[in-house]
């Protein structure tokens, strides 16, 4: 078990980092990066949500995702609307240009899945990803407790 805390963080970073290296190729004839990736696929699956809302979904500073969604806007892939019930905040959605390419990043995305899933079995693919759905579902759990609580 020596340096096992290297492992997984290795493996995951890893791969994170050849997912975003991919998805920025599949990204740049529509004038995006990787980054942009995970705010347009979030907003495809829940529009109306606003920038809070996202950085808590995709565990990212507000920071980040206000740059991200300004570059989005920009180029006219998302819109912002004034939100009724918070006046501080606005509600974001997908234009019709944004729409367009989210079954260009889905077609891509799983042509990559299955390509580095290549060597597993379907059975080992379901537990990869439940293993996986577990341990992130503890991470961030523990991103939002104090370092003390889960250190004991």
């Amino acid at each position: 078990m020596k340096e096992e805390h290297r492992k997984l963080s290795k493996y995951t970073g890893g791969i994170y980092r050849c997912t975003q290296a991919f998805t920025s190729e599949i990204l740049k004839p529509f004038g995006l990066s990787s980054g942009c990736c995970s705010y347009l696929l979030t907003l495809n699956n829940n529009d109306g949500m606003n920038q809070n809302q996202i950085s808590r979904e995709l565990n990212v500073d507000k920071a980040m995702s206000a740059r991200e969604l300004k570059k989005l806007i920009q180029k006219g892939y998302v819109k912002k609307e004034a939100d009724k019930n918070d006046t501080r905040a606005y509600k974001l959605s997908l234009t019709d240009q944004g729409r367009r390419i989210i079954p260009e990043i889905h077609r891509e995305l799983s042509i990559w899945n299955n390509a580095i899933t290549s060597g597993l079995e379907e059975k080992e693919k379901e537990e990869l990803l439940r293993m996986l759905d577990v341990v992130l579902q503890e991470a961030r759990r523990l991103r939002s407790v104090q370092k003390e609580e889960w250190r004991s």
